[in-house]
């Protein structure tokens, strides 16, 4: 089965226990920050995909749970998305909540199914045009009264304008109702909703959520915690309205954001070779690798996609590659095929026009090679993989006679170097060893032919689509 990345469990007793991302001590400032205030609050989280904003928010929320006694909840917008109207997805939520909390509390329960005969005219009655008008639809207010109205009748607008006054007191008594429910459940902290995966959802329903919050749940003891990829929520916003200032327009509804840093990209492989099993995949077909090792392909994983400077969605991509492919192969299949893989996948992430010229007609080597090697050289020749990787880009598409003719080129290159114990003479030895080194036992097995059969269970990968979910 194809093991997708997931959040980590959060154990009750040792909440940070599986904390790869060490996000411990930001959790612990903020959560001092987020219950200091009991006024009405939106507050986001912003980080890029591949930052553990889901991870984060769980544990922030079960820290508050744990060290403060806070009463919060956390949901998926994403997951309830289905639904056509926002407010029923935040009001079906807290009324779970108190199903699931307060279930012997009748006056919590009594308060709360007052709110919901309010929440429910609000949504009979359409969502009220004035909310609308705040963020360009179809009454603009905050332009004049006068002039939105002036193109229809007197009388249609006088009847707008009652309903305007009409919507105004039901969203009021709504509020009063659900602010009654908040003080019974907690007089002194605030109630703290964490809404994840915004940015995925249907542009119009993201929108129309952060209309909801702001305008009919900006009540007092309640505070938002929205996480979200801020560009990718730009995008749909810009789907809806056109090429408008995104950053001005999410400032109607975002009191304060928070940008949740990129994890150190040693951390993010770490976790991401641990999530996908890739070790034990390997060690359960009988090949035993030692990940720490400077030439492992998780070590060399690390310098290529600093090297190439991948996205951390590109990262997890090639990952997700890389437990299939531990699935499909046999023991046959080498460490040297893993690394050639690695540079292979990363090469075609970083610039897939230069990967397949690369493979079909040997073209870019020499772009390859500047952008690599400077990047990839340590001066301690046991960690260095820029003679790894200059001797695969040398490799591919030779054949056996170009092979063996690249083999006596080198060894007669070695020849003229007197000092044996020099960078230069150590690195082109080391290059020696990778081409005439063969891991079956016939020793025919050369370096060109393992290149081969990787670039052929890349072709196979290829044909997953990795960018869903």
């Amino acid at each position: 089965m194809f093991i997708k990345n997931k959040s980590i469990e959060i154990d009750d007793d040792d909440i940070f226990r599986n904390d790869t991302l060490n996000r411990k001590e930001t959790i612990i400032d903020l959560s001092k920050f987020i219950i200091s205030t009991t006024e009405p609050f939106v507050f986001s989280i912003n980080g890029s995909w591949g930052t553990g904003k889901t991870t984060f928010v769980k544990l922030w929320e079960a820290y508050l749970r744990e060290e403060y006694d806070t009463h919060c909840l956390y949901f998926s917008a994403w997951e309830d998305d289905f639904s056509q109207e926002p407010l029923i997805s935040i009001l079906g939520e807290l009324n779970e909540y108190i199903q699931d909390n307060f279930e012997d509390n009748s006056e919590i329960k009594d308060k709360f199914e007052q709110a919901k005969k309010f929440g429910g005219k609000v949504f009979k009655r359409g969502v009220p045009a004035f909310l609308k008008g705040m963020t360009a639809g179809v009454l603009d207010f905050d332009k004049g009264v006068e002039s939105s109205l002036g193109a229809i009748s007197e009388e249609t607008a006088k009847q707008l304008i009652e309903d305007y006054s009409k919507e105004k007191e039901i969203i009021e008594e709504f509020k009063e109702r659900i602010n009654d429910v908040l003080n019974l459940i907690d007089k002194e902290q605030p109630f703290i909703i964490f809404i994840d995966e915004l940015d995925r959802c249907r542009p119009l329903y993201a929108i129309e959520l952060l209309e909801r919050i702001k305008h009919i749940f900006g009540i007092e003891k309640l505070i938002f915690v929205l996480s979200i990829d801020k560009t990718q929520l730009s995008e749909s916003i810009k789907s809806q309205y056109g090429n408008i200032d995104t950053d001005n327009y999410l400032r109607r509804f975002i009191d304060l954001e928070y940008k949740l840093s990129n994890p150190k990209i040693d951390v993010f492989c770490d976790v991401l070779c641990k999530q996908f099993e890739l070790e034990r995949i390997l060690n359960e077909k009988g090949i035993t690798i030692n990940l720490n090792h400077h030439f492992s392909f998780l070590s060399i994983m690390k310098k290529m996609v600093v090297a190439f400077d991948l996205s951390l969605r590109q990262v997890e991509q090639i990952f997700a590659k890389l437990n299939i492919l531990f699935k499909i192969i046999k023991p046959r299949f080498y460490d040297t095929h893993l690394n050639i893989f690695i540079f292979l996948e990363t090469l075609k992430s970083y610039n897939s026009n230069w990967y397949y010229e690369f493979i079909t007609t040997g073209k870019n080597k020499e772009k390859i090679k500047e952008i690599l090697l400077p990047k990839l050289t340590d001066e301690d020749w046991y960690k260095d993989i820029s003679v790894i990787i200059e001797t695969l880009v040398d490799v591919v598409l030779k054949n056996e006679t170009e092979y063996k003719k690249l083999i006596d080129e080198k060894n007669k290159e070695l020849e003229t170097i007197e000092d044996t114990r020099s960078s230069d003479y150590i690195k082109l030895q080391q290059y020696i060893n990778i081409l005439s080194y063969s891991p079956d036992n016939w020793g025919d097995y050369t370096l060109n032919k393992q290149i081969d059969t990787v670039i052929k269970k890349i072709e196979f990968l290829d044909k997953f689509n990795m960018e869903n979910g």
